[in-house]
């Protein structure tokens, strides 16, 4: 399948295991990390409801290719930036091509297989979608860690723009799903009215923020977590496939349907990062992941099931932005326990925010008709 091709592409990036270390070397502090990741968050906030009206509008392809090449010429600053200035370019190119994709890919296959009347195998392609990218993802950390031994660390940005230029051209080859029009496009306003009269809608954003809030900050920090940890950066490379094994694992367990379940295992991993041992923290992080391989596709789903028709991928930026708005509140959050306690403390009150979020999901849930 194409899709499966262009995920595996576009995840072939060995510049991830070392990202941290190489912006380390330019430079930048962990405040210049999570300032970089405030302003992603802003760019996605600020383009994703736009991008997926434009979407819905105008179709898919379109958007799903803007996407593909601001990440390549987001990797282009990369390759120059010595400065914090350069890196939030970088980063504000990394956000548009983020809300120019949010929704689109998925709307893409979705409405694919509906042409084709198989919209109910949905959550099963898109599981193997995201099992093939985290396996691609694992394979360049292998690549990347190796290569750390001979290499400097900008080899991994040359070699991960090229790739990037290579998911961009198979882009090309997507063809535009043809879509069923029950009327015209559905307005921002009459999303929002249908948006806060279903009850439905909370629970998912409850679900979503879960793990959307805080899955971020564990993605960024996890390189200097482990280091604090003293584990050497030579075994990264084998630790980054262990999650992303992990996140392929739970990608397929989905007749393992336990949303709370799988929330409340999410939640104890995190807490006990804050207390873990070096070899025992790596565990609690796997486990992070397997948890999230499960739900991201899952969730997924169910925002596709009930998105509506006209508007699907605008109803999906919109759920995208609130998750981008919980970001900037728990990146105040993360920042600020890194600052008076320190970074391990930092994962100790993103389960905290998890825990909050899971007992409003319980509560929605039970009250629910």
């Amino acid at each position: 399948m194409l899709w499966i091709l262009i995920e595996a592409s576009n995840s072939f990036i060995p510049a991830y295991v070392i990202e941290r270390f190489y912006w380390e070397d330019r430079g930048m502090s962990i405040a210049d990390v999570v300032i970089a990741e405030i302003v992603f968050a802003w760019v996605m906030l600020i383009g994703e409801i736009p991008f997926g009206l434009l979407s819905d509008r105008w179709g898919r392809k379109p958007f799903i290719l803007a996407g593909f090449v601001c990440e390549w010429l987001s990797f282009t600053v990369l390759l120059e930036a010595y400065s914090l200035p350069a890196f939030l370019l970088a980063m504000a190119l990394a956000g548009i091509g983020g809300a120019a994709l949010s929704g689109a890919l998925e709307a893409h296959v979705y409405e694919t297989l509906r042409m084709h009347r198989r919209e109910e195998r949905f959550e099963t392609v898109w599981r193997v979608i995201s099992i093939g990218g985290l396996l691609t993802s694992g394979l360049a950390a292998l690549v990347g860690s190796y290569a750390v031994r001979s290499v400097d660390l900008i080899w991994h940005y040359h070699v991960s723009w090229w790739v990037l230029l290579g998911t961009v051209l198979l882009t090309f080859f997507l063809k535009e799903a043809s879509r069923e029009q029950d009327g015209e496009t559905s307005s921002l306003k009459t999303l929002l009215n249908g948006f806060s009269f279903r009850r439905v809608y909370v629970r998912i954003l409850c679900l979503v923020l879960l793990y959307g809030a805080t899955i971020d900050f564990v993605d960024e920090f996890w390189q200097l977590y482990l280091r604090d940890q003293t584990i050497p950066m030579v075994h990264f490379g084998f630790v980054f496939v262990l999650f992303q094994i992990m996140q392929a694992i739970g990608a397929s367990l989905s007749r393992f349907r336990s949303p709370v379940g799988w929330a409340m295992i999410y939640i104890v991993c995190l807490a006990g990062l804050s207390v873990a041992s070096p070899l025992v923290s790596i565990g609690l992080l796997g486990m992070l992941y397997l948890c999230y391989g499960w739900a991201e596709p899952y969730v997924n789903t169910v925002i596709q099931d009930v998105a509506p028709t006209n508007g699907r991928a605008t109803f999906t930026s919109l759920i995208s932005v609130i998750e981008r708005l919980a970001v900037l509140g728990t990146g105040t959050l993360f920042v600020f326990v890194e600052r008076v306690f320190s970074l391990q403390m930092t994962y100790a009150a993103l389960g905290l925010v998890s825990l909050i979020l899971l007992l409003l999901y319980s509560v929605t849930r039970t009250r629910q008709n």
